[in-house]
């Protein structure tokens, strides 16, 4: 007759399955949400992008040569929507005009909410977009592009925070 709370091998066999059975099933669980909640890649074709780097570092030199800066940020407009705004500078501050800019916008883990905009020249190095409403609050990556009346292609990137 067996003894009451007496420990056996079967209790040992049956807590040590369940344990890991647990441990196993959360796994399985964590990883079933991780791979569905982010693929892992943002940015199309990134190998081709590694492989590239070194025509980004060009650009970056040659940008550098030409003595252009940017600054870039997001501002709040009379109405308090976001605004776009990229000031180009050259080496001496002036203010570059003549630039056809565009943006990209996008968040630094998915490509929910992503755009691409056209920002308007308003003199004196200043180009700016109107984003209305429609950027939700948090990070954003910013890249800019402008192309020089010489055909010239300036690149400038920021990490950027909205806040309503």
């Amino acid at each position: 007759m067996a003894e009451k709370g007496r420990l056996t091998g079967y209790h040992v066999l049956f807590m040590l399955l369940g344990f890991f059975g647990v441990m196993i099933a959360v796994n399985v669980l964590f990883t079933v949400f991780a791979v569905t909640s982010f693929p892992g890649e943002q940015e199309e074709k990134s190998y081709l992008q590694g492989i590239n780097f070194n025509q980004t570092l060009h650009e970056r030199e040659r940008q550098a040569e030409l003595g252009y800066s940017s600054a870039i940020g997001l501002e709040a407009s009379v109405s308090g929507d976001a605004r776009l705004v990229a000031l180009w500078t050259d080496r001496f501050e002036n203010g570059v005009t003549g630039l056809s800019v565009t943006a990209e916008l996008s968040r630094p883990a998915s490509a929910e909410g992503q755009r691409v905009l056209e920002l308007t020249a308003l003199g004196a190095g200043r180009y700016e977009a109107d984003l209305n409403s429609s950027l939700e609050p948090g990070a954003w990556h910013a890249i800019v592009t402008a192309v020089t009346p010489d055909g010239e292609r300036l690149v400038a990137r920021k990490s950027l925070t909205w806040i309503r």
